[in-house]
């Protein structure tokens, strides 16, 4: 019967993705993905280009000089829907339970098929099986029952049948000629190519095997990887519904708890409002009431004052005089004193409206929406130090330096890593002495280990373990009592003359380690999941001088001394963005060196040629220069780490400074 590789071949992976139908001259792409070559030709003619796109990835095909005809035909395919069609199936039109009913590929009748011819791949009826069988070509070739091809017997015979032929000839491919790489036939041998190294066919597809089932682990891996992220993301997915239903509630809840204050508040001033009109009418009307009191005295002193002086004689005027200019006089007084006294007890109402932004002020009120990171789980992840370097410009200050150039304890000969362990202790790759040199946090010497080689990176891992390179293409893995647990090998780098150097481990259990111009990326085991890297000085490209570090998102930050900028790729290799340019100014880098992330995702660099300590945003802004020459007194900076009370330490030269930041 079927194994379980073929048990998972579907209808759709035979299908083409165009026409939507079984292949007819199924050509595949570079990037492994099949179509029918006239589907191909007339979507090359449709878009009118010379390049053509893969449909399903959209990546760049290049074709040969014969257009689509010249790529590689997808010979297995035929293979595989045969193999298909021949296992028992539940549907279709079916004869027997688990039996399919297959129309005859010969006639136009549509009669069922009851043969099958292996040499011909071809489904014949019984008269087009008769009439197959007087033929002198085909008269020998093999033909089953199709009983027999759906019982499974013949599943093992049909898998090795070779359906590869030479486009040149019509005949099966025998040999593989290692001049042109290329599959050929017998004619091919002693015609085109008989002055080329050459080998049986079987013999190739051997060697070829046993290096494409190495690679293909990686493949695996990697595809385990991407259905990790997947279940992950899918977690992440299906909760999200449920936080901004949350967050929603506990918005309308500020926001009524708001409202209701603003109620209150409300009821409170028109109170306070209504209280003072209520004192001000009774004010008013008792003003009113004098001033009216006072007008009709002084109007009785002016009536009879008229009186005197239009009839009276002048002895009637002398008798009244003293006590009628007294009189005048006093209410001419008072009127003064009770104007000046109501003038003074009047006022205007004004409502004093505060001097704000109202909707920012409700705004904060409110209260803002934060989106917080979710951490992709693993057993395994390196020492996390949670610890954010201040965006805001502030000096930091230098706490101590640490050495001096030599070999005794605590003196250094070039240290071009630092890392914190999970005790809490700085450990420093002192390069020229081949050793690791270890501090408590104040920087105090506290012990070393001696190394075969020039360790050029260490970072610690939150088992206890330590992570070096710098011996040829080797990790050497410490355990929590700095003895050498075991070396990893790393395999597949281009560049054989270059050490291990960048080191970086992710939350997804991944080793991150660069070769030359070359991010490699490795299960905790050692075996390869992800290569990528091209050698050049384009936004893309990479020098042979390189150091790395991961964020929380698993992207892979570079830090390329030779092209003076940081690349940021995703945690599959893509590149997202390259941020810095070689100078001086803010945001120009000059020999960046050791990098590293704070808790916030903030890029932090160690400038070598330029002296300096600079950061940058998640995104690649620039933000600003953390330490400087003129400032710090750093000289030549190397290695960079963040220490759990808050310090930044600096190896620099052959010294170690610690800042708090």
């Amino acid at each position: 019967m079927a194994s379980n590789a073929f048990s998972e071949i579907t209808e759709e992976f035979l299908v083409c993705q165009i026409c939507l139908e079984d292949f007819r001259q199924p050509k595949v792409l570079p990037c492994l993905h099949t179509f029918c070559q006239s589907c191909l030709e007339r979507l090359l003619a449709s878009q009118r280009v010379v390049q053509l796109s893969c449909p399903t990835c959209r990546q760049d095909v290049p074709l040969p000089e014969n257009g689509v005809q010249g790529l590689k035909s997808n010979f297995l395919v035929g293979k595989l829907h045969d193999i298909l069609r021949q296992q028992p199936q539940g549907n279709g039109q079916t004869s027997d339970p688990g039996t399919v009913v297959v129309p005859c590929m010969t006639c136009e009748r549509d009669n069922p098929a009851e043969f099958y011819c292996v040499e011909c791949t071809d489904y014949l009826c019984q008269m087009c099986n008769e009439t197959h069988r007087r033929l002198k070509v085909s008269k020998s070739h093999k033909v089953l029952t199709i009983q027999d091809i759906q019982s499974g017997k013949f599943v093992a015979e049909l898998r090795s049948r070779e359906t590869s032929k030479c486009e040149d000839h019509n005949e099966l491919h025998k040999f593989y000629c290692d001049t042109c790489h290329r599959a050929i036939c017998l004619h091919c041998v002693v015609t085109a190519h008989k002055d080329h190294q050459y080998v049986e066919i079987e013999k190739a597809a051997e060697r070829e095997r046993a290096e494409i089932k190495a690679k293909l682990s990686s493949v695996k891996n990697t595809a385990d990887l991407h259905e990790k992220w997947i279940e992950e993301l899918q977690s992440v997915k299906n909760d999200w519904p449920l936080q901004v239903q949350r967050t929603e509630e506990q918005i309308e809840k500020q926001a009524e708890a708001i409202i209701e204050a603003v109620q209150k508040v409300k009821s409170e001033k028109i109170s306070q409002l209504r209280a003072m009109n209520a004192a001000r009418e009774k004010q008013m009307e008792a003003a009113m009431e004098a001033a009216e009191m006072d007008l009709a005295s002084a109007k009785s002193c002016v009536q009879f004052t008229d009186n005197v002086l239009e009839y009276g004689s002048p002895a009637e005027v002398m008798s009244v005089a003293g006590e009628l200019t007294a009189r005048m006089e006093q209410t001419a007084d008072e009127k003064i004193a009770k104007r000046a006294d109501l003038t003074k007890g009047l006022t205007n109402l004004i409502f004093d409206l505060p001097y704000c932004n109202l909707e920012r002020d409700v705004s904060k009120l409110i209260g803002g929406i934060k989106e917080t990171r979710v951490p992709l789980t693993s057993t395994l992840s390196p020492v996390q130090i949670n610890i954010k370097i201040c965006t805001r410009r502030g000096s930091p200050t230098l706490l101590k330096t640490v050495g001096q150039k030599g070999s005794g304890d605590g003196q250094f000969n070039c240290p071009t890593s630092v890392a914190v362990t999970t005790d809490g202790d700085i450990v420093a790759s002192d390069f020229n002495n081949s050793r690791l040199q270890f501090f408590d946090n104040d920087g105090s010497f506290k012990r070393k280990v001696e190394l075969d080689f020039k360790s050029e990176c260490v970072t610690a891992l939150t088992n206890g373990d330590l992570l070096v390179t710098g011996d040829g293409h080797n990790i050497h893995v410490l355990d929590k009592q700095e003895r050498e647990s075991r070396v990893i090998q790393v395999t597949g780098a281009a560049e054989k003359d270059k050490n291990t150097e960048g080191i970086a481990f992710d939350s997804l259990g991944r080793i991150v380690v660069t070769i030359g111009y070359q991010v490699l990326v490795l299960s905790f085991s050692g075996d390869n999941i992800l290569k990528f890297g091209d050698k050049g000085q384009g936004q893309q490209k990479l020098s042979s001088c390189l150091r790395v570090t991961v964020n929380s998102s698993n992207q892979i930050i570079i830090s390329d001394c030779g092209n003076h900028n940081l690349k940021i790729f995703d945690p599959t290799g893509r590149h997202l963005f390259t941020c810095g340019s070689y100078g001086t100014g803010p945001g120009q880098l000059s020999g960046p060196y050791c990098i590293i992330t704070d808790s916030e995702d903030n890029i932090v660099v160690a400038e070598y040629w330029n002296h300096r300590v600079s950061m940058f945003s998640e995104d690649g802004t620039f933000i600003r220069h953390v330490l400087t020459r003129e400032e710090h007194g750093l000289y030549y900076p190397l290695g960079l780490t963040l220490t759990p009370d808050g310090h930044l330490v600096v190896s620099d030269n052959h010294s170690m400074k610690i800042f708090k930041v």
